[in-house]
């Protein structure tokens, strides 16, 4: 066809021609069968090759083959949705033209906001009933912590791509403070053409500000946690085409690439070199400073909860937990909104990879590499629904991002010291035989403290630190509230050889490797019984061999890098 080639150069004018013939073609094909499926494939694939061209990304949907799994779509494609066997997906260059290798018949689809424009409102306007320009949400932020000084605090963690600013706020009682109280992280729109998040966030914000003085439940939410929201991650890629407008959003960011596909690939250690966007670097930093302890992710395209995991099919070990936070903010919609509102896969809650797998979502990075909580909740089946809906979608939801913020307070908290200095102790936090794939805690080191959110029952705690003796706890929890259990570790330093009285094994811990430990081991009366002479091959625990010694009360001097310690250690008997 004429049309294949040289098509980044095709006019406005030609372009809105061959898309319409395309509509045209099929209805023909429809009607007569004269056009061949060869022609029609050719006509969708030039559509396609125009809107990468235009804009970098392209949508196109296809009914899924047998044999052709959802994963292998997901490696080279951004999967958007999969209802019944057709995928909706979004791709750049690259990955359209590994597709289009594979002779399968697809559908390009416009982008959303294409036929129905947006008016993206200034500060002279009422920012609530529109998705506000850029200057306008810049604007806003700084109001908010200008407004309100002593529970507010603006952050610019990061700059775009394209320059724009990645900005977060802090709520709180001491928002100038760093406190031990838990982080709740709320963002929205790292894709840049799912715009409701954007506004539903913003409302939130000065929700929850305006609030603080007359609603004292919202009070005592800012008072006892430290609520951060990014109303905005993808800056470029919802002013795709200038700062005062978010008609032509793209999903991408300005380098085209899908910043929800660009967080580690918890499969494989090979993300530790990766060369990632600005904006996922820039977020990757600002999570690891804050350490959330519960935060969701907003998303568009679908009316859903979406918990994990997205990487892989085995259950999160926390997964009963997951489903009853993800149903109760699904239920709490329900009550408030229009029939059919969130009613998608489970009645408005879904396991991600059930419904596609995701690799390098921030969604799994958080809740395996951050050992964080987080799940993803897409808005709207409409990734930016016209401006006169806005309202009816904060009514539907504003009472659920409220209520979700309160799972911050199931399950234990506590705080690990160090037992001879009473310092904070940074130190992984486990509930033995339950916890599976980094599914754990670990303290905050600049605090101490821990938050462990889970189900009612009984768990055994374990906690354990480089150079400390690990300790063991048992521990009830109350469903829906938080149990309180403080740890003191014991460090190795204090204790010398340990465990004392011994059984059979006696260790040492040695913090530089690479020389020779010396044994010596002498009776009460203070004769030589055995030495001992081994090579400290890394830092740790060193075992001394001196289970075969007979029951009784030993004198042991311990030379290493210049340095003597003695101690005396009691031998039992070893029950058997």
């Amino acid at each position: 066809m004429w049309f294949v080639t040289g098509i980044s150069s095709i006019s406005g004018l030609m372009f809105r021609l061959l898309r319409a013939f395309l509509v045209f073609a099929t209805l023909v094909v429809l009607v007569t069968g004269k056009i061949s499926a060869q022609e029609t494939d050719m006509i969708a694939t030039a559509l396609a090759r125009h809107y990468i061209a235009e804009r970098g990304e392209v949508i196109i949907s296809f009914v899924l083959p047998p044999g052709l799994s959802p994963g292998i779509i997901s490696e080279n494609l951004s999967i958007d949705n999969i209802l019944n066997d057709t995928v909706t997906a979004y791709t750049t260059a690259n990955g359209f033209e590994w597709f289009n290798r594979l002779n399968i018949p697809f559908t390009v689809w416009p982008p959303e906001m294409a036929d129905r424009p947006l008016v993206s409102r200034s500060m002279g306007t009422d920012w609530r009933q529109s998705y506000p320009d850029y200057p306008t949400y810049v604007q806003l932020m700084e109001d908010f912590t200008a407004n309100y000084p002593q529970i507010c605090l603006l952050r610019e963690f990061g700059v775009s791509a394209g320059g724009r600013k990645l900005l977060a706020i802090k709520i709180s009682d001491h928002a100038q403070m760093a406190e031990d109280e838990p982080v709740i992280f709320y963002t929205s729109t790292m894709h840049g053409d799912e715009l409701l998040g954007y506004i539903m966030l913003l409302r939130l914000i000065e929700h929850l500000l305006s609030s603080y003085e007359s609603d004292n439940t919202i009070q005592n939410l800012v008072n006892s946690t430290a609520i951060w929201v990014n109303p905005l991650a993808n800056p470029d890629g919802t002013f795709f085409l200038s700062d005062s407008t978010v008609n032509g959003a793209t999903r991408f960011n300005a380098n085209q690439v899908d910043l929800n596909r660009d967080f580690p690939d918890i499969r494989t250690d090979a993300w530790r070199n990766t060369v990632r966007q600005s904006e996922t670097t820039a977020m990757i930093d600002f999570m690891e400073d804050i350490r959330p302890v519960l935060s969701a992710n907003f998303h568009g395209g679908a009316e859903v909860v979406n918990y994990p995991m997205d990487t892989w099919s085995r259950l999160h070990a926390d997964d009963s937990w997951y489903r009853a936070l993800s149903r109760a903010y699904a239920d709490t919609v329900h009550h408030y909104a229009s029939p059919g509102y969130m009613t998608f896969k489970e009645n408005g809650i879904t396991n991600g990879y059930a419904w596609y797998p995701v690799y390098g979502g921030r969604q799994d990075y958080n809740n395996v590499l951050l050992h964080g909580r987080e799940v993803t909740i897409e808005l709207s089946d409409d990734k930016t629904p016209p401006e006169s809906h806005i309202e009816n979608y904060w009514q539907y939801n504003q009472r659920s991002l409220l209520q979700y913020m309160q799972s911050a307070f199931t399950g234990i908290t506590g705080v690990v010291t160090d037992s001879v200095s009473g310092l904070p102790v940074g130190a992984e936090v486990r509930l033995l035989y339950h916890d599976t794939d980094s599914s754990y805690v670990v303290s905050n080191p600049a605090h101490g403290r821990f938050y462990r959110l889970t189900d009612g029952g009984e768990y055994l705690l374990q906690v354990k630190a480089p150079g400390y003796v690990t300790q063991i706890r048992q521990v009830q929890v109350t469903p829906g509230s938080m149990s309180a259990v403080d740890i003191a570790l014991v460090p190795f330093a204090s204790t010398g050889l340990f465990p004392n009285p011994f059984g059979s094994e006696l260790f040492i811990s040695i913090d530089k490797p690479g020389d020779e430990l010396e044994t010596e081991v002498f009776d009460i009366a203070g004769r030589k019984v055995t030495q001992l002479n081994q090579t400290v091959q890394q830092a740790g625990l060193q075992l001394l061999q001196l289970g075969r010694l007979a029951p009784g009360t030993y004198i042991i001097r311990l030379y290493y890098q210049g340095k003597k310690h003695q101690q005396v250690v009691i031998k039992t008997a070893v029950s058997r």
